[in-house]
């Protein structure tokens, strides 16, 4: 049986940040693990909800905290990890 493992790469810059909470820096993990190899990826806040066993309204509160810090950006319909 063969199984697909997918990873993602999350820079040590993110997790030693003490200012990123570790909500925030647990799902830049879960969306590094959908990301492309240009760091894009589209998930929806329904899948990273179910994901993270949080609340689409705290899911979006992490997005926005990643978009302030400057560790993520939406370009359309993708999210773009730095």
């Amino acid at each position: 049986m063969s199984k697909n493992f997918n990873f993602g790469i999350v820079n040590k810059e993110i997790v030693t940040d003490p200012g990123l909470s570790l909500q925030a820096k647990g799902l830049y993990a879960i969306l590094t693990s959908y990301a492309d190899k240009n760091r894009r990826c589209f998930p929806s806040l329904n899948t990273l909800s179910d994901i993270s066993s949080k609340s689409v309204s705290q899911v979006s509160l992490y997005i926005k905290e990643l978009k302030i810090k400057g560790y993520l950006t939406r370009k359309g319909k993708y999210l773009i990890l730095r």
